[in-house]
């Protein structure tokens, strides 16, 4: 069990530097929920530095039966998926819903989370 939480750059480095610091918690995972977890933490990192604001925060907690990692940035409102995602976006947090275990936003806060069992 291990839980870190990081302060990511408030720029276009923050995705990068999120997988590269979540990459050692999934490292054992079989290649297709890395890439999960990879993929949602991507997704997750990029709608904080686009629609939120500055410092974004990321949590990760690997536990004996899943890794939970949260994105939380300093924004105002509720994170919400798209009812329609297209061309122009929308589409991280319907991802986020198709390929984590279970996921979810902190009440009154604009932390998302997700969990990908191992």
């Amino acid at each position: 069990m291990s839980r870190s939480i990081l302060r990511l750059p408030a720029d276009a480095r923050a995705a990068k530097e999120a997988r590269r610091l979540v990459e050692p918690a999934v490292r054992d995972l079989p290649p297709d929920r890395r890439a999960d977890v990879l993929l949602l933490t991507t997704e997750l990192v990029t709608n904080a530095f686009r629609h939120g604001s500055p410092p974004i925060t990321l949590t990760i907690d690997r536990q004996h039966t899943a890794v939970r990692v949260e994105v939380e940035d300093a924004g105002g409102g509720r994170p919400a998926r798209s009812p329609d995602p297209g061309p122009a976006g929308g589409w991280g947090l319907l991802l986020v819903e198709e390929a984590a275990d279970r996921w979810g936003v902190v009440d009154g806060s604009t932390n998302v989370w997700f969990e990908v069992d191992l």
